[in-house]
Protein backbone atom coordinates (compact mmCIF):
# COMPACT_ATOMS: atom_id res chain seq x y z
CA UNK A 1 0.00 0.00 0.00
CA UNK A 2 2.85 2.34 0.85
CA UNK A 3 4.48 1.55 -2.47
CA UNK A 4 1.30 2.42 -4.32
CA UNK A 5 1.01 5.72 -2.42
CA UNK A 6 4.64 6.49 -3.14
CA UNK A 7 4.19 5.71 -6.83
CA UNK A 8 1.04 7.84 -7.03
CA UNK A 9 2.81 10.69 -5.23
CA UNK A 10 5.79 10.44 -7.59
CA UNK A 11 3.60 10.42 -10.71
CA UNK A 12 1.59 13.36 -9.38
CA UNK A 13 4.81 15.32 -8.71
CA UNK A 14 6.10 14.59 -12.21
CA UNK A 15 2.84 15.72 -13.80
CA UNK A 16 2.72 18.89 -11.70
CA UNK A 17 6.37 19.68 -12.47
CA UNK A 18 5.77 19.09 -16.18
CA UNK A 19 2.69 21.30 -16.16
CA UNK A 20 4.56 23.99 -14.23
CA UNK A 21 7.47 23.88 -16.69
CA UNK A 22 5.07 23.94 -19.63
CA UNK A 23 3.27 26.94 -18.12
CA UNK A 24 6.58 28.70 -17.54
CA UNK A 25 7.65 27.97 -21.09
CA UNK A 26 4.42 29.48 -22.37
CA UNK A 27 4.67 32.47 -20.06
CA UNK A 28 5.54 35.95 -21.12
CA UNK A 29 8.96 37.48 -20.64
CA UNK A 30 7.07 40.59 -19.72
CA UNK A 31 9.01 43.82 -19.69
CA UNK A 32 12.51 43.88 -21.18
CA UNK A 33 15.16 46.37 -22.24
CA UNK A 34 17.89 46.11 -24.84
CA UNK A 35 20.72 47.79 -26.66
CA UNK A 36 22.09 47.30 -30.16
CA UNK A 37 24.49 48.52 -32.82
CA UNK A 38 25.55 47.76 -36.36
CA UNK A 39 26.11 49.11 -39.83
CA UNK A 40 25.15 48.80 -43.47
CA UNK A 41 24.60 50.78 -46.64
CA UNK A 42 22.23 53.36 -48.13
CA UNK A 43 20.58 53.36 -51.54
CA UNK A 44 20.92 56.15 -54.11
CA UNK A 45 18.72 59.05 -53.06
CA UNK A 46 17.33 61.69 -55.41
CA UNK A 47 18.70 65.16 -54.63
CA UNK A 48 17.49 68.55 -55.87
CA UNK A 49 18.92 72.04 -55.35
CA UNK A 50 17.33 75.35 -56.26
CA UNK A 51 18.01 79.01 -55.71
CA UNK A 52 18.41 82.38 -57.39
CA UNK A 53 21.73 83.91 -58.48
CA UNK A 54 21.06 87.64 -58.34
CA UNK A 55 22.15 90.15 -60.98
CA UNK A 56 25.51 91.71 -60.27
CA UNK A 57 25.71 95.47 -60.12
CA UNK A 58 27.65 96.83 -63.08
CA UNK A 59 30.18 98.19 -60.60
CA UNK A 60 30.83 94.63 -59.42
CA UNK A 61 30.92 93.02 -62.85
CA UNK A 62 33.84 90.65 -63.22
CA UNK A 63 36.02 91.35 -66.27
CA UNK A 64 36.24 88.42 -68.66
CA UNK A 65 32.87 86.89 -67.80
CA UNK A 66 30.50 86.30 -70.67
CA UNK A 67 28.33 89.30 -71.47
CA UNK A 68 25.11 87.59 -70.34
CA UNK A 69 26.53 87.26 -66.84
CA UNK A 70 26.29 91.03 -66.42
CA UNK A 71 22.82 91.40 -67.93
CA UNK A 72 20.04 93.00 -65.93
CA UNK A 73 18.58 89.63 -64.86
CA UNK A 74 18.61 86.96 -62.16
CA UNK A 75 19.47 83.33 -62.96
CA UNK A 76 16.97 80.72 -61.69
CA UNK A 77 19.06 77.69 -60.67
CA UNK A 78 17.38 74.29 -60.62
CA UNK A 79 19.58 71.18 -60.63
CA UNK A 80 18.95 67.55 -59.70
CA UNK A 81 20.96 64.36 -59.27
CA UNK A 82 21.47 61.24 -57.15
CA UNK A 83 23.63 60.61 -54.12
CA UNK A 84 26.25 57.86 -54.20
CA UNK A 85 25.63 54.77 -52.02
CA UNK A 86 27.34 55.19 -48.65
CA UNK A 87 28.11 53.09 -45.57
CA UNK A 88 26.14 53.86 -42.41
CA UNK A 89 26.56 53.10 -38.71
CA UNK A 90 23.86 52.95 -36.05
CA UNK A 91 23.36 52.39 -32.34
CA UNK A 92 20.40 52.59 -30.02
CA UNK A 93 18.24 51.22 -27.21
CA UNK A 94 14.79 49.66 -26.87
CA UNK A 95 12.18 48.82 -24.29
CA UNK A 96 9.51 46.22 -24.93
CA UNK A 97 6.82 43.98 -23.48
CA UNK A 98 6.30 40.38 -24.55
CA UNK A 99 2.79 38.95 -24.28
CA UNK A 100 1.96 35.36 -23.29
CA UNK A 101 2.63 32.70 -25.88
CA UNK A 102 -0.07 31.59 -28.28
CA UNK A 103 0.02 27.88 -29.06
CA UNK A 104 0.25 27.09 -32.76
CA UNK A 105 -1.32 23.73 -33.63
CA UNK A 106 -1.70 21.02 -31.00
CA UNK A 107 0.02 21.21 -27.62
CA UNK A 108 2.43 18.56 -28.90
CA UNK A 109 3.46 20.48 -32.03
CA UNK A 110 6.10 22.52 -30.27
CA UNK A 111 5.16 25.65 -32.21
CA UNK A 112 4.26 28.85 -30.45
CA UNK A 113 3.91 32.58 -31.16
CA UNK A 114 5.14 35.16 -28.67
CA UNK A 115 4.06 38.66 -29.76
CA UNK A 116 5.68 41.76 -28.31
CA UNK A 117 5.51 45.52 -28.63
CA UNK A 118 8.63 47.70 -28.59
CA UNK A 119 9.63 51.31 -28.49
CA UNK A 120 13.12 51.97 -29.78
CA UNK A 121 15.28 54.92 -30.62
CA UNK A 122 18.59 54.97 -32.42
CA UNK A 123 21.18 57.17 -34.06
CA UNK A 124 22.21 56.63 -37.68
CA UNK A 125 25.27 58.35 -39.15
CA UNK A 126 26.45 58.60 -42.74
CA UNK A 127 27.51 61.10 -45.40
CA UNK A 128 26.19 62.14 -48.80
CA UNK A 129 27.94 62.91 -52.07
CA UNK A 130 26.01 63.82 -55.21
CA UNK A 131 26.54 65.29 -58.68
CA UNK A 132 23.74 67.53 -59.93
CA UNK A 133 22.91 69.15 -63.25
CA UNK A 134 20.04 71.05 -64.85
CA UNK A 135 17.82 68.58 -66.77
CA UNK A 136 16.03 71.50 -68.41
CA UNK A 137 17.34 74.86 -69.64
CA UNK A 138 17.73 77.32 -66.77
CA UNK A 139 15.98 80.62 -67.37
CA UNK A 140 17.07 84.18 -66.67
CA UNK A 141 14.49 86.33 -64.92
CA UNK A 142 14.61 89.85 -66.44
CA UNK A 143 14.47 92.79 -64.08
CA UNK A 144 12.95 96.21 -64.78
CA UNK A 145 15.14 98.13 -67.23
CA UNK A 146 17.30 100.82 -65.73
CA UNK A 147 19.09 103.58 -67.57
CA UNK A 148 22.21 102.24 -69.22
CA UNK A 149 21.45 98.60 -68.39
CA UNK A 150 21.99 95.77 -70.86
CA UNK A 151 18.98 94.51 -72.81
CA UNK A 152 16.65 92.03 -71.11
CA UNK A 153 17.08 89.34 -73.75
CA UNK A 154 18.83 86.30 -72.35
CA UNK A 155 19.21 82.83 -73.82
CA UNK A 156 18.56 80.16 -71.14
CA UNK A 157 21.47 78.01 -70.02
CA UNK A 158 21.40 74.80 -72.06
CA UNK A 159 20.26 71.60 -70.35
CA UNK A 160 23.03 69.69 -68.52
CA UNK A 161 25.46 72.60 -68.86
CA UNK A 162 25.21 73.83 -65.24
CA UNK A 163 26.54 71.31 -62.72
CA UNK A 164 27.29 71.11 -58.98
CA UNK A 165 28.89 68.61 -56.62
CA UNK A 166 27.33 68.55 -53.15
CA UNK A 167 28.81 66.85 -50.08
CA UNK A 168 27.51 66.80 -46.50
CA UNK A 169 27.43 64.79 -43.28
CA UNK A 170 24.16 63.11 -42.32
CA UNK A 171 23.09 62.47 -38.72
CA UNK A 172 19.67 60.96 -38.10
CA UNK A 173 17.68 60.25 -34.95
CA UNK A 174 14.96 57.62 -35.39
CA UNK A 175 12.09 56.81 -32.99
CA UNK A 176 9.89 53.82 -33.82
CA UNK A 177 7.07 51.75 -32.32
CA UNK A 178 7.46 48.10 -33.37
CA UNK A 179 5.31 45.01 -33.34
CA UNK A 180 7.43 41.86 -32.94
CA UNK A 181 6.44 38.23 -33.58
CA UNK A 182 8.76 35.71 -31.90
CA UNK A 183 8.37 32.07 -32.95
CA UNK A 184 9.05 29.11 -30.68
CA UNK A 185 9.91 26.07 -32.78
CA UNK A 186 9.90 22.30 -32.04
CA UNK A 187 13.70 22.33 -32.18
CA UNK A 188 14.36 24.83 -29.40
CA UNK A 189 12.46 26.97 -26.91
CA UNK A 190 15.59 29.05 -26.28
CA UNK A 191 16.44 30.07 -29.84
CA UNK A 192 13.60 32.04 -31.41
CA UNK A 193 13.40 33.52 -34.92
CA UNK A 194 11.32 36.66 -35.23
CA UNK A 195 9.94 39.25 -37.65
CA UNK A 196 8.99 42.83 -36.89
CA UNK A 197 7.46 45.94 -38.43
CA UNK A 198 7.44 49.46 -37.08
CA UNK A 199 6.39 53.04 -37.79
CA UNK A 200 7.61 56.35 -36.42
CA UNK A 201 9.61 59.39 -37.37
CA UNK A 202 13.13 60.55 -38.15
CA UNK A 203 14.89 63.86 -37.58
CA UNK A 204 17.75 64.36 -40.03
CA UNK A 205 20.53 66.90 -39.56
CA UNK A 206 22.83 67.76 -42.46
CA UNK A 207 26.08 69.46 -41.48
CA UNK A 208 29.27 70.68 -43.09
CA UNK A 209 27.50 70.97 -46.45
CA UNK A 210 29.52 72.07 -49.46
CA UNK A 211 28.11 72.91 -52.89
CA UNK A 212 30.75 73.45 -55.57
CA UNK A 213 29.88 74.64 -59.06
CA UNK A 214 31.72 72.30 -61.42
CA UNK A 215 30.39 73.68 -64.71
CA UNK A 216 28.88 77.02 -65.77
CA UNK A 217 29.08 78.26 -69.38
CA UNK A 218 28.64 81.83 -68.09
CA UNK A 219 32.09 81.82 -66.54
CA UNK A 220 35.45 82.23 -68.28
CA UNK A 221 36.97 79.26 -66.42
CA UNK A 222 33.86 77.13 -66.87
CA UNK A 223 33.74 76.34 -63.14
CA UNK A 224 34.23 77.89 -59.67
CA UNK A 225 37.02 76.37 -57.58
CA UNK A 226 37.01 77.14 -53.86
CA UNK A 227 33.46 78.53 -53.70
CA UNK A 228 30.96 76.86 -51.36
CA UNK A 229 27.52 78.05 -52.40
CA UNK A 230 26.16 77.22 -48.91
CA UNK A 231 28.90 79.16 -47.15
CA UNK A 232 26.70 81.47 -45.03
CA UNK A 233 25.00 78.47 -43.33
CA UNK A 234 26.22 74.94 -44.00
CA UNK A 235 23.81 73.20 -41.59
CA UNK A 236 20.13 72.31 -41.99
CA UNK A 237 17.63 69.87 -40.49
CA UNK A 238 14.24 68.36 -41.26
CA UNK A 239 11.84 65.66 -40.06
CA UNK A 240 10.06 62.88 -41.96
CA UNK A 241 7.90 59.78 -41.54
CA UNK A 242 9.80 56.50 -41.09
CA UNK A 243 8.90 52.82 -41.43
CA UNK A 244 10.97 49.76 -40.62
CA UNK A 245 11.00 46.00 -41.15
CA UNK A 246 13.38 43.56 -39.49
CA UNK A 247 13.97 39.82 -39.34
CA UNK A 248 16.33 38.08 -36.94
CA UNK A 249 17.01 35.39 -34.37
CA UNK A 250 17.22 35.66 -30.58
CA UNK A 251 19.03 33.26 -28.27
CA UNK A 252 18.31 33.03 -24.54
CA UNK A 253 21.81 32.46 -23.14
CA UNK A 254 21.18 32.86 -19.40
CA UNK A 255 18.28 33.51 -17.11
CA UNK A 256 16.74 36.82 -18.27
CA UNK A 257 19.59 37.55 -20.70
CA UNK A 258 19.35 37.17 -24.51
CA UNK A 259 21.39 38.15 -27.52
CA UNK A 260 20.08 38.73 -31.03
CA UNK A 261 21.20 39.32 -34.60
CA UNK A 262 18.99 40.81 -37.29
CA UNK A 263 18.67 42.44 -40.68
CA UNK A 264 16.66 45.63 -40.77
CA UNK A 265 15.35 47.83 -43.56
CA UNK A 266 14.59 51.49 -42.79
CA UNK A 267 12.61 53.74 -45.13
CA UNK A 268 12.45 57.52 -44.53
CA UNK A 269 10.16 59.65 -46.68
CA UNK A 270 11.08 62.82 -48.63
CA UNK A 271 12.51 65.76 -46.70
CA UNK A 272 13.39 69.39 -47.46
CA UNK A 273 16.23 71.58 -46.16
CA UNK A 274 17.25 75.24 -46.39
CA UNK A 275 20.94 76.17 -46.52
CA UNK A 276 22.43 79.64 -46.42
CA UNK A 277 22.96 82.00 -49.35
CA UNK A 278 26.27 82.44 -51.14
CA UNK A 279 28.05 85.35 -49.46
CA UNK A 280 31.48 86.29 -50.81
CA UNK A 281 31.02 90.03 -51.26
CA UNK A 282 32.34 91.40 -54.56
CA UNK A 283 34.12 88.11 -55.30
CA UNK A 284 30.93 86.25 -56.16
CA UNK A 285 27.36 86.87 -57.22
CA UNK A 286 25.01 87.00 -54.22
CA UNK A 287 22.31 84.32 -54.13
CA UNK A 288 19.13 83.54 -52.27
CA UNK A 289 19.07 80.82 -49.62
CA UNK A 290 19.39 77.40 -51.23
CA UNK A 291 16.61 74.84 -51.05
CA UNK A 292 17.69 71.20 -51.06
CA UNK A 293 15.28 68.28 -51.37
CA UNK A 294 16.17 64.68 -50.60
CA UNK A 295 13.98 61.89 -51.91
CA UNK A 296 13.04 58.86 -49.84
CA UNK A 297 16.04 57.35 -48.06
CA UNK A 298 16.48 53.58 -47.75
CA UNK A 299 18.93 51.83 -45.44
CA UNK A 300 19.91 48.16 -45.25
CA UNK A 301 21.72 47.25 -42.02
CA UNK A 302 22.91 44.31 -39.98
CA UNK A 303 22.43 44.69 -36.22
CA UNK A 304 23.66 42.82 -33.11
CA UNK A 305 22.35 43.41 -29.63
CA UNK A 306 21.24 42.11 -26.23
CA UNK A 307 18.03 42.09 -24.18
CA UNK A 308 17.46 41.77 -20.43
CA UNK A 309 14.16 40.75 -18.89
CA UNK A 310 13.06 43.03 -16.05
Amino acid sequence: MNKKKLLITLITAIIMTSQSAHAADKGSRGLYIGGFGGGGTSDNENISQSGVAYKRDDANAIPGYLADYNYNANLLVNVIGKSDPKTVSLGGAQIGYELPEFQMGSHLSGWGLRPAIELEGYYLGSSMNSNLSNPNPEAFQPLANAAGSNPNTHAPLAANSHTFTDTMNLNMGVLLANTVFNFKTPWSSKILPYVSAGIGGAITSLSGANSTQTSNPQMPTGYEPGINHFNSNTNASSSAFATQAKVGIRAELFDKFSVFAEYRYLHVTNSSYTFGSTEYGADHTKTSNWGVGIGSMNYHTGVFGFQYDL
